[in-house]
Formats: structure tokens, C-alpha cells, sequence
């Protein structure tokens, strides 16, 4: 019998968002099946000289950037909330800088968070409507007006771009570390 490959939208949203909020999902699943097996000294592995990125860097970056889509631009809040921020305790100052250096951080405590991630961002989108979805945000400090339904695309390709990097980590780590 044949596979059947279809967008079914996620209960509980109306079915244009929870297509998109499928997409997110299945992209997250990806991402974890991924990862699932390595172990530690392939998570932290940042290349044969040390300047690479490290696995665990991109999970870690992977929650923070979506934390930071969903309450700087979407739901324009000044900062992370406290919880969220007890999540990301290696970044100390605003949402919109770059990659952190994770290391020593076990790959448990990665899938733990970026899951504590998603529900935030599937719950804040619970309520949400088709007008909302595509009404335009001015974040603060920002140089852009951005609609919730872009955003979401943007974290699709944003993790997706990711995981390609991730699988070619894993292959040099595995390689590299024998």
C-alpha cells in the first residue's frame, strides 16, 4: 500500500493556521529524529579546529529564535517572559542576537526545551483568527512589519535550513570522532 503524503491542519485551529502549524510540527519532528541518537560528543562536536557550530548551539538557537518571533513579533512584548527566559540561561541580554555557544548540555535537556518552545507558541495561537493571523505587527526596534502568518513561514524555513546543517554536522562529527 501506498504512503499517503497530505497537510492535515492541526485540531483546535482554524484550518488555514493549523496547516501552517502543521508544517511547523512536522518540520520539529524532522528535527528530532535527527538528533535521537547522538550522543554527547557529537551534540557538542564544533569541527576539526573548534570554529564550527555545535549541534547542541543550533537546538539551542532553534527555541531561542522562535521564542523571539513569538514575543517580540508577534505578540510585541518588550522581552522574553521570565519563564521563557529561565529556558535560555546562556543569553543574558535581548532576544536578537546571535548564535550562543552550547556545550556539556545533554541532549534530553535540548528536546525538553525546544518542546516547552512549542507548546508556548501553539498555545499563544490557540483563540487566533484568520483576520489576526495576517494582520501586520511593528516589533519594536525593528526595521520591519511582520504578520504572524509570515513569521510562522519564517520558522518553518528557519528550522528546516537548520536541520539540513544539523545532518551535515552529525555526518563530519560521526566521521571525525570515529
Amino acid at each position: 500500500m501506498a504512503r499517503v503524503l497530505d497537510v492535515t491542519p492541526l485540531p483546535g485551529y482554524p484550518e488555514e493556521i493549523g496547516r501552517w502549524l502543521w508544517a511547523l510540527a512536522e518540520v520539529r519532528r524532522g528535527t528530532v529524529r535527527l538528533v535521537g541518537d547522538l550522543g554527547q560528543d557529537v551534540l557538542d562536536w564544533q569541527g576539526a579546529d573548534g570554529a564550527d557550530n555545535a549541534i547542541g548551539s543550533l537546538l539551542y538557537h532553534i527555541g531561542r529564535v522562535e521564542m523571539s518571533w513569538l514575543y517580540l513579533d508577534i505578540l510585541q512584548q518588550p522581552d522574553l517572559p521570565p519563564p521563557v527566559l529561565a529556558d535560555f540561561p546562556l543569553d543574558a541580554g535581548g532576544a536578537r542576537e546571535g548564535l550562543t555557544r552550547v556545550s556539556g548540555v545533554p541532549l534530553a535537556d535540548h528536546l525538553g526545551r525546544l518542546e516547552r518552545v512549542r507548546a508556548r507558541l501553539f498555545d499563544a495561537f490557540r483563540g487566533m483568527t484568520p483576520a489576526d493571523w495576517r494582520h501586520l505587527r511593528e516589533p519594536a526596534d525593528a526595521d520591519y512589519r511582520v504578520t504572524p502568518e509570515w513569521a510562522i513561514f519564517h520558522l518553518v524555513e528557519h528550522e528546516a535550513g537548520h536541520a539540513h546543517q544539523i545532518a551535515s554536522i552529525k555526518r563530519r562529527a560521526i566521521r571525525s570522532l570515529g
